[in-house]
């Protein structure tokens, strides 16, 4: 990706009056937020490229995936630090392991299938979007 691709990103972003934008292919990863600060608009953006290592390590690896866009939420209780699963957790598959709120409607996220924790990869409060991974899990047995 180009300096070019990056600044019609940000042309993007605020023609549609966006928050969050983000944009990956197999080597670039753009994440693009508009923030209010003392009445400047401001984007950020971070790049990384593909670590194949990494790739390899986490293939064996089931993902949770978002289901919808909203805000995820892995926490039981808003004023309670206990959180529906923690890395080496064992999961059955039905489980909740969290919950993605939208528009004030409450959604469970429920495994698929039954394995261990090795990977959550988003915080309490994280905005999501349709598709990008929550959380990985090793498949029981593996």
């Amino acid at each position: 990706m180009n300096y070019k691709d990056i600044k019609k990103l940000v042309k993007l972003l605020k023609e549609e009056d966006l928050s969050v934008l983000s944009f990956s292919d197999e080597s670039t990863s753009i994440h693009l937020e508009r923030t209010m600060s003392n009445g400047v608009v401001s984007a950020t953006s971070t790049s990384a490229s593909t670590d194949t290592s990494a790739n390899e390590e986490s293939s064996d690896l089931l993902e949770i995936k978002a289901s919808q866009l909203g805000t995820f939420f892995i926490n039981k209780d808003e004023n309670s630090e206990e959180t529906f699963v923690a890395v080496g957790d064992p999961v059955q598959k039905g489980d909740q392991v969290g919950f993605i709120e939208a528009m004030k409607v409450f959604n469970d996220v429920k495994s698929d299938v039954a394995g261990t924790v090795e990977e959550i990869l988003v915080s309490n409060g994280d905005t999501v979007e349709f598709g990008d991974v929550l959380i990985r899990l090793r498949p029981e047995g593996a």
